[in-house]
This record gives C-alpha cells, structure tokens and sequence, in this order.
C-alpha cells in the first residue's frame, strides 16, 4: 500500500493504520433456508494517530459531500473485483460517515474511524 493509492474525490489522504472490508449482515433467509445479502458493502478506516492537518482535511472532505452524499473514493478492491492480486480500484457514489476521533494524544486525535457505504458488491 502506498500513501497515494488512497483517495476521496480524487485527493490523496493520509494512509490508515488499518482499513477492512466489513462484513455483511443478513436482511432475511429465503424459502431454503439461505440468506439474503445487501447489494452494497462497507470498508472501515482507521488511524490510530493522526495530525490535526489530518484530521480537518477528513473532515472537509465530509463537509463537502454532506449535501450530495456522494462520494468517489479509490480503496483496496475486494477480492471478486482483481481475482489473486491486490490492487486498489475507484468505487463511485458511495457515501461517508462523519469522520469519529478518540481521545487526544497531546495535540493529535487517535483512533480516528471513517466508514465508507453504499459500495457496489458486485
């Protein structure tokens, strides 16, 4: 993973601690008993420790598409998208969650998570 390899609206963000693919809960089971998947899925974000910088460009960014709710964001494609190899590839109209922080560390935020939704599972 690269630092420019993450990207919101086509700006390069600061790359997470960690980032997963979250799983997906079950909307109801069919007749034989097998369940029923969202279309969409979600990819978490998170930092463990982050610069004020940091942070306020996060949170401008959800500023900015607040209003529309859309979003086009380049993350680690899930693995039916790139078959063996990792690669990171663009997903559009997804939507944010506000940006979270923990407690302060001295003058940086921690444990910031963003959530990203709305991403096409096929």
């Amino acid at each position: 993973m690269g630092i420019r390899d993450w990207k919101f609206n086509g700006h390069v963000i600061l790359e997470p601690t960690a980032g997963r693919w979250m799983p997906r809960r079950p909307l109801d089971v069919q007749g034989d008993n097998r369940p029923i998947y969202p279309g969409v899925r979600t990819f978490e974000l998170r930092w463990q420790l982050a610069s004020y910088a940091d942070w306020a460009a996060l949170q401008v960014n959800f500023d900015s598409i607040e209003s529309s709710g859309e979003n086009v964001v380049t993350l680690p494609a899930y693995p039916t998208e790139t078959g063996s190899s990792y690669a990171f590839r663009e997903y559009s109209g997804t939507t944010m969650s506000e940006p979270l922080i923990g407690p302060f560390f001295e003058t940086y935020p921690s444990n910031v998570v963003l959530l990203i939704g709305n991403i096409p599972a096929s």
